[in-house]
């Protein structure tokens, strides 16, 4: 049958009501399609919802390419604020909307297309009652539960988002959530109602061993505060990552990894002496994402862990996995759940998305970046980069999933500071993390 035909056909069946002995998956039909759907939101699509839609429709690669519109804004809206109203954090925002873009194409489709799935998660009638289902709340928070039931031991905090997708939903074709998922990280970052958090901390180290801890205002980049310890880690750090407010990681020159366990940074800096977790830590740089992967790069072979506790032992750090070579960087940091930012050894400052199968995408997102010798990220796209000068400057990247830095906006003027970063190595607590 011609595409033409079968679109017809299709049409055809959409406007008699569709049965489960004619439907095919919603995972499998076009996108360029409207299915018969409910309402998300009372009101319908905003002009906000709109205009999100058409901006959307220029960094979307996946399944809603160039298909997004204010109907399905606003059924992610409402997804998205169900889950923040649960406070299960960003990273199930992504996880909710990964599980959308695949089940149902952010439609509330109400006709059984699919056996008896019904919904934006296309939940099936042992859910609940038809109007439970194609009601976006109640779906919402019912798939949020049977995530957590699934995951007794809350792996879906570090388990690949697709993984976490298929174990929750149960799908016949489990290799599609995956491939959503930086997507659904657009998405979110596209219509996130919430707030920077006020208040950004980095750690840092002196060549002396000392430790450092700064406070920044995230609105306008004011530094509030700096305490320097009078602790001593006993040598000089080679690469540094913040698991959490008092939790730092460090290597020291023998290639020996330490967990550092911050004792008070509130109007001092005092540190337990270092626990040693493991050896044969030879990286040059580490950074974790808060959402329990960690990061490194030894030569120029980018690594990856799962870290799976906040104070962490030997055991509680393991699944090491290759990315690939050829990461030849000068500074690294992690802006959000498996996203990376780093200037390379040339100055050029790099994005890049790890996938869950380790595989990666990368693009440049600027190309004068030769005087940052050091770039962190507490996430929520704000990037904060020292000069080779002791300067630190500090940067909003609007979408920081669109692999694009047309969007990237600079404060050259109004730095942070303009000298006094004498740390050797800076460190950025995720937002998502205590």
């Amino acid at each position: 049958m011609s595409l033409k035909k079968t679109l017809l056909a299709a049409a055809t069946i959409l406007s008699l009501g569709a049965t489960t002995a004619n439907a095919m998956p919603v995972g499998e039909m076009s996108p360029q399609i409207m299915y018969p759907h409910d309402p998300c939101v009372a009101g319908g699509p905003t002009a906000a919802d709109n205009a999100a839609a058409a901006r959307l429709n220029n960094v979307l690669t996946g399944k809603l390419r160039n298909a997004m519109t204010g109907y399905r804004v606003s059924c992610a809206r409402i997804v998205l604020d169900t889950v923040r109203d649960s406070g299960l954090g960003q990273r199930a925002e992504v996880i909710a909307i990964t599980t959308t873009i695949v089940e149902s194409l952010l439609e509330n489709i109400n006709e059984e297309l699919d056996h008896d799935s019904l919904g934006l998660f296309q939940q099936r009638a042992h859910y609940g009652t038809r109007a439970q289902r194609l009601n976006p709340v109640w779906s919402t928070n019912a798939f949020l539960d049977e995530m957590l039931r699934t995951h007794p031991d809350g792996e879906w905090r570090t388990d690949p988002i697709g993984d976490v997708c298929q174990k929750t939903q149960r799908s016949a074709h489990p290799d599609r959530y995956a491939k959503e998922v930086a997507d659904a990280q657009r998405i979110v970052a596209e219509l996130s109602s919430e707030p920077i958090p006020k208040t950004v901390s980095i750690y840092g180290a002196l060549a002396d061993g000392r430790l450092t801890y700064s406070t920044i205002n995230s609105a306008n980049g004011n530094r509030t505060k700096t305490l320097v310890s009078s602790d001593n880690l006993g040598f000089t750090p080679k690469a540094m990552a913040t698991l959490n407010f008092n939790t730092v990681l460090v290597t020291s020159p023998a290639g020996v990894l330490h967990r550092v366990d911050i004792i008070t940074n509130n109007n001092s800096l005092h540190f337990n002496p270092p626990v040693a977790i493991n050896g044969g830590w030879t990286h040059s740089m580490l950074t974790y994402d808060g959402y329990g992967h960690l990061y490194g790069i030894a030569g120029s072979t980018l690594m990856s862990y799962v870290v799976s506790r906040p104070k962490p032992s030997d055991v509680h750090i393991g699944q090491r996995a290759v990315i690939d070579t050829g990461f030849t960087m000068r500074t690294l940091t992690a802006t959000g759940d498996d996203w990376l930012l780093g200037v390379t050894t040339t100055g050029v400052l790099r994005s890049y998305r790890i996938n869950a199968d380790n595989t990666w995408a990368g693009a440049t997102l600027g190309e004068k970046w030769a005087g940052i010798d050091e770039v962190v990220s507490p996430g929520g796209g704000l990037y904060y980069g020292k000069t080779r000068e002791g300067g630190l400057y500090w940067y909003v990247d609007r979408n920081p999933y669109d692999l694009n830095g047309s969007d990237l906006v600079g404060h050259s003027n109004d730095p942070v500071d303009a000298s006094g970063w004498t740390q050797i190595l800076l460190s950025a607590q995720p937002f998502n993390t205590a």
